[in-house]
């Protein structure tokens, strides 16, 4: 039995890989639209890296609105780590497949449900079939554990 987060893999929509904005394009990027010369948006992008680690490492939040909130946290074994509360604007603006600009592949995934996503792997899979999730699991609602077989 196929369990079904091997299906959601197999079949859910991902965007394609477009090669990530290093530093110094973005420097450029931002010297185009502002009166900064490049320079100094990447000696400004650098030392705004070092700082919020700095400022991390003394336990203090960093708010850079419309970007988000960058704080410290700890974990019972005394693990430190960073995590980041992305601002709602950005959130929202990217929120929207039909607002994105790149690659979508899978794109006739969007909107399937667990029972299509099921239909479509045993069809594709007769020797191998799903595993349903119990009513809730892998959907956003409720709280099941575990997996029930689906006839």
């Amino acid at each position: 039995m196929a369990s079904w987060i091997k299906a959601i893999n197999a079949y859910r929509p991902r965007l394609s890989g477009a090669p990530p904005l290093e530093l110094d394009e973005l420097a450029e990027r931002l010297s185009i639209g502002t009166l900064v010369t490049k320079p100094i948006a990447l000696m400004v992008l650098q030392e705004l890296a070092r700082e919020l680690a700095d400022q991390l490492s003394a336990g203090v939040r960093v708010r850079l609105p419309g970007i988000g909130i960058f704080s410290a946290h700890i974990r019972l074994d005394g693990s430190m780590y960073p995590s980041v509360r992305i601002d709602k604007a950005l959130r929202a603006a990217v929120s929207h497949v039909d607002a994105f600009h790149g690659g979508v592949v899978r794109r006739e995934a969007i909107g399937m449900d667990m029972a299509a996503l099921k239909e479509r792997w045993d069809r594709e899979h007769p020797d191998d079939p799903m595993d349903m999730p119990v009513k809730g699991v892998g959907a956003g609602a409720g709280t099941g554990t575990g997996a029930t077989k689906v006839a």
